[in-house]
């Protein structure tokens, strides 16, 4: 695989997964017009639920999945994906019917209100979403991007029409959302379900290679569950600190800087097959060093240009009706630092080959773990000192964190030759342009010369002629 085709598959699969996102976006506005502050405050604190949950329904599994289908072939294949099938399907009922039982004890906790119906959906929505999400990983693995995308594209249409249906028409409330989830995901499953079939064999099912998956995959759940806690925790702090109101303000302004999660998560959908592949080449470590730049080079502007223009889209007319219910408009304060946060978040991705060419996997959790740890702590000094707003300065804290301590471990012992211009240019354009920029001519002119300045000043000599020879 090539940069090229690099590249391409970022594109291809970084498309499946702006579509999975786009969903986010587009329930955006059909939320904060339909919820109040505190309600849509309950939705963001059920799905942070379903974030962690996702995590122990997977155990790593969906990881383990990834490298077996890239890294075997025939019989072993089969083997591997027959025992990572299976183990999802029987863990997942066993993990659904404890939900269930315990729904009277856990629904306030989880929600912050008693409502044990509540949890019997969210407890079938996360087996549902555990089980439909393999067969897209498959289709990645085996890299058939036209299935990917075309399952990619039916959620976002499913998602998208039992929502309008519960929610707007037939105003079941924070229920609809749930409603709508639970049938989108089982009809994605239903569709789906052949792929699974027609790659898996009952009799393949073996004890050996179960135990060796199983090594493998649950490293993963820890580092999983504190990339939870990095991602979630924080509606929860505000909730258990400031209120559910706040809890509302803050998600539709994370969920706007998300746009920069889907870009992270894009590239990363077709950078972790190409490293390990081309890991252990000659010239590898050049070649990552070229991706580098050119990935946080562009990472950089589109998160400019989102926190430079965030007043306006917030504002966007869609239908007669804007993007972000004017109640949360004020969430803007939050946008321009999740979107520095994640740029960082992806400082740490592309340093993730050294991890895995190196085989020590298992820092990975030790990594998490500063992220969280930080993102927590940082908390209980941001959030009473600055509000809802204080939470997002802890996310930023939190992935450098994460970025720092995987550098401090495998620079000595997989030193790649990075362009260091080319990573501190964009961190000192997103931290000067935190600032509120409300003058047109400013925003434009910065706009304007971001990439103009990055590639005549940033750029060097050898990765601009690798540019040329890509755009060829």
């Amino acid at each position: 695989m090539s940069i090229r085709d690099l590249g391409k598959q970022s594109l291809i699969y970084g498309f499946g997964h702006v579509l999975a996102r786009l969903i986010t976006f587009l329930l955006l506005p059909l939320y904060t017009h339909s919820f109040t502050q505190e309600e849509y405050g309950a939705v963001s604190l059920a799905y942070a639920f379903i974030g962690f949950g996702l995590i122990l329904y997977r155990y790593g599994m969906d990881t383990a999945l990834m490298k077996f289908s890239v890294q075997t072939t025939g019989d072993e294949k089969i083997k591997h994906i027959t025992v990572i099938i299976i183990s999802q399907i029987i863990t997942g009922i066993m993990f659904t019917l404890i939900f269930y039982l315990s729904r009277n004890l856990s629904a306030y906790w989880v929600l912050g209100v008693h409502k044990p119906d509540w949890m019997v959906y969210l407890s079938i929505i996360l087996l549902l979403d555990s089980l439909w999400s393999l067969p897209l990983l498959i289709l990645r693995a085996e890299q058939k991007a036209t299935l990917f995308i075309s399952f990619s594209l039916l959620n976002v249409v499913v998602t998208m029409f039992l929502n309008i249906l519960f929610v707007v028409h037939l105003k079941n409330g924070i229920e609809g959302v749930f409603k709508a989830n639970i049938l989108a995901s089982g009809l994605l499953l239903f569709t789906s379900f052949p792929i699974i079939i027609q790659r898996i064999k009952i009799r393949a099912f073996d004890k050996s290679t179960l135990i060796k998956v199983l090594k493998f995959a649950i490293p993963f759940l820890p580092a999983g569950v504190f990339t939870m806690v990095m991602e979630l925790s924080d509606r929860y702090l505000i909730e258990y600190m400031l209120g559910t109101k706040d809890v509302g303000l803050y998600s539709a302004g994370k969920k706007m800087g998300m746009l920069g999660l889907t870009a992270v998560m894009g590239f990363n959908m077709g950078w972790t097959p190409y490293f390990l592949k081309k890991g252990k080449e000659r010239g590898a470590r050049l070649e990552f060093s070229k991706i580098t730049t050119l990935f946080l080079g562009i990472m950089g502007y589109l998160s400019m240009l989102v926190s430079l223009w965030i007043n306006e889209i917030m504002r966007l007319s869609i239908f007669g009706k804007t993007l972000i219910g004017p109640a949360f408009w004020n969430c803007n304060e939050v946008v321009s630092m999740i979107l520095l946060g994640y740029f960082f978040f992806g400082t740490y991705i592309i340093q993730l080959p050294g991890i895995y060419i190196k085989e020590i996997t298992n820092w990975v959790p030790i990594f998490r773990i500063s992220g969280a740890l930080t993102l927590i702590m940082s908390s209980f000094y941001f959030v009473p000192k600055f509000g809802f707003v204080g939470a997002a300065y802890s996310v930023v804290l939190a992935f450098i964190s994460m970025t720092l301590t995987i550098y401090l471990k495998i620079n000595p012992i997989y030193t790649t030759p990075y362009n260091w211009r080319a990573i501190f240019f964009p961190v000192l354009v997103l931290i000067g342009i935190q600032y509120n920029i409300t003058e047109l001519h400013v925003k434009l002119t910065l706009s304007f010369l971001y990439p103009i300045i990055w590639y005549l000043f940033i750029v060097t000599d050898i990765e601009k002629k690798g540019l040329v020879r890509l755009l060829k």
